[in-house]
């Protein structure tokens, strides 16, 4: 999808050359139409059939086939003070905190805004609200509000951004010691869970992935 990424060339990301006249009235590009008629256009196609994967070397690792006495790999990260692990298989990028641009006129819990990762823009999406999470003390930068990592995952022929608090990286773990969900977790949690690793004296949460992202598809539509 072809998109006039004028924020990138004249707008507030322009790192040189000359400045689009109409900052002087909307002060930032997310006020702007153009902005926001670009976002809508975003939120509104269809997941590309084939995009591009930037797959540094150790989230390229593929996932062992799970089996009786095998092993899984996991990437482990934070959401507020619930630890939680996505197979690494399917996370293409962890970045570092971005800015989220709220988007005018959609009311989603689940869609937290627009992040700007290398110039393109990615719908943002909220994991915590899917897995009901209380919410969490925010950091704010202005009007923004800013994540310590974001997590850009891939499943099938989508691609899912949302932030987490924290990341901590690979963990491989035997399939045995994924234990079974404990009765304390919250309903929603337990849903998106297939078990639960002992980590570190934590309780991490390993996600189904299938179910998760299944989910979020059917709440962006």
């Amino acid at each position: 999808m072809d998109i006039e990424d004028c924020w990138n060339r004249i707008g507030v990301w322009a790192r040189v050359g000359e400045r689009c006249p109409e900052l002087e009235r909307v002060i930032h590009c997310y006020n702007c139409d153009v902005y926001s008629r670009a976002s809508r256009s975003i939120l509104e196609q269809d997941f590309p059939a084939e995009y591009q994967q930037e797959w540094t070397e150790v989230y390229a690792r593929e996932e062992r086939v799970r089996q009786p006495g095998g092993y899984s790999s996991v990437v482990i990260f934070r959401l507020g003070e619930e630890w939680f692990a996505l197979a690494s298989r399917l996370i293409g990028e962890v970045a570092r905190m971005k800015p989220i641009h709220r988007l005018p006129h959609v009311d989603s819990s689940i869609v937290k805004g627009l992040v700007n990762i290398r110039g393109e823009l990615k719908i943002c999406v909220s994991l915590g609200e899917v897995l009901g999470l209380e919410k969490v003390s925010l950091t704010r930068v202005g009007e923004h509000v800013v994540f310590d990592r974001i997590i850009i995952a891939h499943h099938d022929d989508g691609q899912f951004v949302f932030p987490v608090s924290e990341v901590h990286g690979i963990h491989h773990y035997q399939d045995e010691n994924l234990g079974g969900v404990p009765v304390t977790v919250s309903k929603a949690t337990a849903t998106y869970t297939l078990g639960v690793l002992n980590w570190e004296d934590r309780c991490v949460a390993c996600l189904d992935h299938e179910l998760l992202f299944y989910s979020l598809n059917k709440k962006l539509q």
